[in-house]
């Protein structure tokens, strides 16, 4: 307000403002008019002083004026040929449907790139790996587990950790990326791709059939294992049975163990992870060294546990397969329906397999 109490008046330059933001929304067309005005505003009295400040330019107005306009012409592309009037109008019609083809096809390359652009950015492109490690679901246990597959992957050649999770594709690649840098993968990809682990038409784009090995994470919500049972039916659906794939899932309710070993078909994992935690508290309530000795075992930090056939020694007692490996240490081995047999008698015979 004013000194008196009135409104002030509005500037000359907020009146003028306003009424080309009131011109604009009108359309496209008050725009293309506007454009052109403009650029007429700007090139033509440009052109002028030109022609009328080159020593070389006709004498006559007639010629000058020709000039005016082929200069004119030629900026804005409006063909700037001289001549009849017929002559003129059809020059500056070629002109503008050539300006509306190469605009057109300059706005749908702009349209397609930006869309693919977009696309990548949300994370719907197809993942095309093999012998990937897929990692299905978010919980507050996936970045430890990525930063577990990192280092498992690091001293690998083309090799790479895929997750599938329905999530913001930057959001996951500014909380993991940090991950691959502490792992010191320069070898390995670490991928996100946005979308719901249940369907199988995201499932798809990350080639679950090609992976390695897949895991299945219940999220941080209700019903977390009633996801985790479509991820796996989903997931039967798209790679079928074929065992090539190892498949392990998580499920939180013990109840649910059975119904996500039906969903998953024979050969799949699944854990009851919250049974096996709290018998794991248990058991290092009763020896307070096992959490380190755990720890130790279970990450890819220090020592930890591989599986290895040993063809070679099929036939061989377990006391002689220890004294072979003399830079790791055997503590057990696995059946060939796939337990595990921790600590056997000296005397066990390998078998093959």
């Amino acid at each position: 307000p004013g000194p008196t109490g009135h409104p002030s008046e509005p500037l000359w330059r907020d009146r003028t403002r306003y009424w080309v933001d009131r011109t604009v929304v009108k359309g496209m067309t008050a725009v293309a008019g506007w454009l052109a005005l403009v650029c007429l505003a700007v090139v033509a009295p440009a052109s002028a002083l030109l022609v009328w400040t080159d020593s070389h330019a006709p004498d006559t107005l007639r010629g000058k004026v020709e000039t005016v306009w082929r200069t004119v012409g030629q900026t804005l592309r409006l063909g700037g040929e001289v001549g009849p009037p017929l002559r003129i109008g059809l020059s500056v019609l070629l002109a503008l449907v050539s300006l509306l083809y190469v605009s057109t096809l300059v706005g749908l390359v702009t349209t397609a790139i930006t869309d693919r652009l977009t696309e990548l950015q949300r994370g719907q492109s197809t993942v095309v790996e093999r012998g990937h490690s897929l990692v299905l679901g978010w919980s507050e246990q996936t970045p430890t587990l990525v930063a577990e597959l990192l280092a498992a992957h690091a001293q690998r050649r083309n090799t790479a950790v895929v997750v599938l999770a329905d999530r913001d594709k930057l959001d996951m690649e500014r909380e993991l990326r940090p991950l691959l840098v502490a792992a010191g993968g320069r070898r390995v990809r670490l991928l996100c791709r946005r979308g719901r682990p249940a369907d199988p038409a995201a499932l798809a784009r990350v080639s679950p059939a090609a992976a390695a090995a897949i895991v299945v994470l219940p999220p941080d919500a209700p019903e977390a294992d009633t996801q985790v049972v479509k991820t796996l039916l989903a997931l039967r659906a798209v790679v079928g049975d074929a065992r090539a794939v190892r498949v392990v899932a998580a499920v939180r309710q013990t109840r649910n163990v059975p119904t996500a070993r039906l969903a998953a078909g024979p050969g799949a994992v699944v854990l009851d992870v919250d049974g096996i935690t709290a018998r794991i508290i248990v058991q290092c309530l009763v020896e307070p060294g096992l959490s380190r000795v755990l720890e130790d075992l279970l990450d890819f930090a220090g020592a930890e546990l591989h599986v290895h056939r040993v063809p070679g020694l099929v036939g061989r007692t377990f006391a002689e397969l220890r004294a072979a490996c003399a830079d790791a240490c055997v503590v057990g081995l696995v059946r060939p329906d796939g337990s595990p047999l921790l600590n056997p008698p000296p005397r066990t015979a390998l078998g093959p397999g």
